[in-house]
């Protein structure tokens, strides 16, 4: 258990560096390969787990941010990291830090991201994302 809160403390600190900056794609990947290596750590911990495959796939069924990043890390060729610019709808500009806002006034009302870019087509915020995953590592 003690590697646990190694490893645990050590993940935290590299979340808090992300969110200092956001859109740094190579911080975001550090935070996810953190996760991922996390929950192997968890399966070791277990007594009762005697399948990491099992236990990972569990795992990310359980918990939908986890599985999507344990599905980056595996490197599945439909889920990726990218950077793009996103709307801001105009009654969403109170809860920009001063600096997205001015980025925003002379960018068409749009910010960059770094964003989870799914198999449907759709994407989803990489920051929400790992912190739900995060989260879900301390509920398991």
């Amino acid at each position: 258990m003690d590697s646990l809160r190694h490893h645990r403390d050590y993940l935290e600190g590299e979340w808090q560096s992300l969110r200092a900056r956001p859109l740094s794609t190579r911080q975001a990947m550090l935070v996810a390969a953190l996760v991922d290596a996390y929950v192997d750590r968890l399966f070791a911990a277990d007594r009762e787990a005697d399948d990491v495959l099992a236990y990972r796939a569990a795992m990310g069924m359980s918990y939908p941010a986890l599985g999507l990043v344990l599905a980056l890390w595996a490197r599945k060729p439909d889920i990726a990291l990218v950077t793009e610019a996103v709307t801001v709808p105009l009654q969403d500009y109170g809860k920009l830090g001063v600096e997205d806002f001015m980025v925003s006034l002379y960018n068409d009302h749009s910010v960059q991201r770094v964003l989870l870019a799914l198999p449907d087509g759709t994407r989803r915020d990489m920051l929400e994302t790992l912190a739900e995953a995060i989260a879900a590592l301390d509920a398991a």
